[in-house]
């Protein structure tokens, strides 16, 4: 699993996410990401978790919406405090 971590995932939507934790969840790979302005130089106040979704050897991201893998990632991915 490649780290993405500190790096920027650019989404179909126009929209771009600064990823801030990656982790894995049954045998799953999410990011949890901070959307960033499209100059790329702030944040927004828009957080996301998404899941990496492997397709013919490439990969993309979608937005994770399963209730329940949200609330365990919420509760496992830290920030931390500084």
């Amino acid at each position: 699993m490649e780290n993405l971590t500190n790096q920027i995932l650019n989404l179909g939507n126009n929209k771009s996410y600064f990823v801030l934790r990656q982790a894995a969840y049954k045998g799953k790979t999410y990011y949890f990401g901070a959307e960033v302005t499209p100059d790329g130089e702030e944040f927004t106040n828009e957080f996301i978790f998404l899941e990496r979704v492997e397709v013919d050897g490439n990969f993309s991201v979608k937005v994770v919406k399963d209730n329940e893998v949200l609330k365990i990632l919420a509760e496992n991915i830290k920030l931390d405090n500084e």
